[in-house]
């Protein structure tokens, strides 16, 4: 089977997925709409299999955080590769372009992305339209959280050829490097700098990621955990005014670490304590996942799409709403003062969670469910919450 994946940019944490997907195809290549976006940092280094990057123009509205993508060629370039099926993410030129080619040339389809019913597409009779023609026709979905998997159904995907593949990421990599960092000679050194108990927030700062109520939720918890400290990784447009909410309030123990790039990221996972996911709205998630991995205990946002998913209330972690203050304060003490244990065991429940969706069994999981669209495997996609489709 040759597999073309159409996407906006290669990210970090689509690389091991997209690795593992590539040793079991004949060929895959990545087309992508842009080699990176305006408000990403990160740094990829090797590419382990075939990357594209379209010809297009890369309009940026006022106050938007990204580019809008208008690629030219895609049609081009899929005949010159004529792959057996395409996995589009998204709904931008690309995408469509993309699935009038396999509409054209009797290739399949297939829909991919971080979808939900509660983002700006609602809002938008054109791009309603594209979702409900577009995936009502496709031969098949591949959705990242149950939110997603409701949200294909509900644009005209057939249940049955929905295939519900938790967000995969490198479990395996997160959860060994930092037990690495945790057995370290500069461990201790290095968790020195941050005093007490140490709370860890990951993400852009931002307006929508709840970054002013993550902040008011850490001052009510010093309060009454004076023992505590925060440490936000990341940056934004945010950051200055939120270092200016911390002065002027005098909110103690914040550090404000900036964008920390993928392989540092461990050695903050192991000096945490407590991962807190204060967003106000996320398709997903994913760095609730890789806190999850590093056998965090975590406090989750009800308007992330993982929550969902991964949270197991009171088992694998609890769930807070960030604009309730008072409340998730009282929810994070009341974690700071279980036994230690019990916040220990709660961590290696939540990395034993996250385990299934590790990149190499998700991205079997994902290349037999393609194969089963061609009529080439036995696999058959299994109604919500059975064993087999997680």
């Amino acid at each position: 089977m040759k597999l073309a994946i159409v996407t906006n940019i290669l990210t970090p944490y689509r690389i091991p997925l997209f690795a593992a997907m590539a040793g079991q195809v004949d060929r895959l290549t990545v087309l992508l709409m842009a080699e990176r976006e305006e408000n990403r940092q990160w740094e990829l280094g090797a590419i382990p299999f075939e990357v594209q990057v379209l010809p297009g123009f890369h309009l940026r509205p006022r106050r938007a955080d990204v580019s809008i993508h208008l690629n030219y060629g895609v049609i081009r370039a899929l005949r010159r590769l004529n792959p057996d099926v395409v996995l589009s993410g998204g709904f931008a030129a690309a995408n469509v372009a993309a699935f009038v080619y396999c509409r054209l040339f009797g290739k399949k389809y297939v829909a991919w992305t971080h979808l939900t019913l509660q983002d700006g597409a609602e809002s938008s009779r054109l791009r309603r339209w594209i979702r409900h023609f577009v995936i009502g026709s496709a031969h098949g979905s591949i959705a990242e959280s149950s939110v997603a998997r409701e949200a294909f159904v509900h644009y005209g995907a057939p249940p049955r050829r929905v295939l519900r593949a938790v967000m995969p990421f490198d479990v395996s990599r997160i959860h060994e490097q930092t037990d690495a960092v945790r057995r370290s000679s500069g461990y201790q050194a290095f968790r020195s700098r941050y005093p007490g108990v140490v709370l860890l927030s990951i993400g852009q700062l931002i307006a929508r990621k709840g970054c002013r109520e993550m902040l008011e939720i850490y001052r009510r918890t010093a309060q009454v955990r004076p023992d505590v400290s925060l440490v936000m990784l990341g940056d934004g447009p945010e950051r200055a005014s939120l270092e200016r909410m911390v002065d002027e309030q005098r909110i103690p123990h914040v550090f404000f670490e900036g964008y920390v790039q993928s392989e540092d990221l461990p050695q903050y996972l192991a000096c945490a304590d407590l991962f807190v996911f204060h967003t106000l709205y996320d398709a997903f998630g994913l760095v609730l996942s890789e806190a999850m991995a590093a056998s965090l205990p975590v406090v989750s946002s009800v308007h992330a799409a993982a929550t969902r998913d991964l949270i197991k209330e009171g088992v694998t972690g609890v769930s807070i709403d960030p604009h309730a203050a008072a409340a998730s304060a009282e929810t994070i003490v009341k974690l700071l003062d279980l036994p230690r244990r019990d916040l220990v065991g709660m961590g290696r429940a939540g990395y034993e969670h996250v385990r299934a969706f590790d990149a190499v069994p998700s991205a079997a999981r994902i290349v037999e469910f393609m194969r089963s669209l061609m009529g080439r495997s036995d696999w058959l996609p299994m109604v919500e919450g059975q064993e087999g489709n997680p």
